[in-house]
């Protein structure tokens, strides 16, 4: 293409009276001759005392140039290369922009380095509180005493009617201020309500005449002498001491006993007479003072 517009020029030249000298571009690469860096392929002399020739070179319409003769005070050859190349602008430029995994933009922040921050320490749990009480532990609630009585259900006036309550030590287990625990019960004495209005208390149940080696109808820690005929009921209740066990926590003993009744037993008194008989009720059933006579 250069060739051709430069073999052009020269006929022109020739036809004008203008000697067209071509002149070599060799040594200009293709991106050099596109943006106009190369003079053209075409010098004009002329021998007269002026000329006004110019010409536009254009290289596949990438840019143009305009170029003149040579200038008579410098001899050399006038030429104005195409505008000064401006790059199109970078896409990349401008302010730094951050995107989620949906490709959006959800600010600049990103721009900076930021930093991750420290991980959460779990919150300490609060422990239980200090002081439990009876009150706390209302839903534990420990196995109520067995009762029996000497004699069995039936008793004389004026004498002792003795009593035997058996309680153990037990261990529940359930939840208390949300925290796993375990309440422990221990005995730790027994009220007995005679139902006469009298109401003793014992450290211990109580033992059988036999197992005291006491006779019959004799005192012990735990009888009752009713002044009265009739049908009472004795009620029993267990008193205990607890302990809550808090596991890691450790234990808190709760202040106070906790009393847990046993059922009541009816009693039924009776007067006795004293009668000198020849045999006993298991001999002579229908003797005088016996159950058949």
């Amino acid at each position: 293409m250069l060739k051709l517009l430069a073999v052009a020029a020269a006929i022109i030249a020739q036809i004008n009276g203008v000697t067209a000298v071509p002149m070599s571009n060799e040594g200009c690469s293709s991106d050099q001759i596109l943006l106009g860096q190369c003079p053209p392929a075409v010098e004009i002399a002329n021998p007269g005392d002026r000329i006004d020739l110019a010409a536009s070179l254009s290289v596949e319409g990438k840019g143009n140039g305009t170029w003149r003769p040579k200038d008579r005070a410098t001899g050399s050859p006038h030429y104005s290369g195409p505008p000064a190349y401006v790059a199109p602008p970078d896409e990349t430029d401008g302010r730094n922009v951050c995107l989620n995994d949906q490709l959006e933009v959800i600010g600049t922040a990103c721009a900076e380095a930021v930093e991750e921050p420290a991980p959460e320490e779990p919150e300490e749990r609060a422990g239980p509180p200090a002081v439990v009480t009876l009150a706390d532990i209302a839903s534990f609630f420990p196995t109520p005493p067995s009762v029996a009585t000497e004699p069995d259900g039936i008793g004389a006036k004026n004498m002792p009617l003795n009593s035997v309550a058996t309680s153990s030590t037990q261990t529940l287990a359930g939840e208390l201020f949300g925290f796993p625990v375990s309440v422990t019960f221990t005995p730790a004495g027994f009220r007995q309500d005679w139902g006469d209005g009298t109401v003793t208390d014992s450290r211990h149940g109580g033992a059988s005449w036999a197992a005291l080696g006491q006779a019959e109808f004799s005192p012990t820690a735990t009888s009752h002498a009713y002044t009265a005929k009739g049908t009472y009921d004795l009620t029993v209740t267990a008193l205990y001491t607890a302990v809550v066990d808090f596991g890691e926590w450790g234990t808190r003993a709760v202040d106070g006993l906790i009393s847990v009744p046993g059922a009541a037993r009816a009693l039924r008194i009776v007067e006795v007479h004293t009668a000198l008989v020849a045999h006993d009720c298991v001999a002579d059933p229908a003797g005088a003072g016996c159950p058949g006579s």
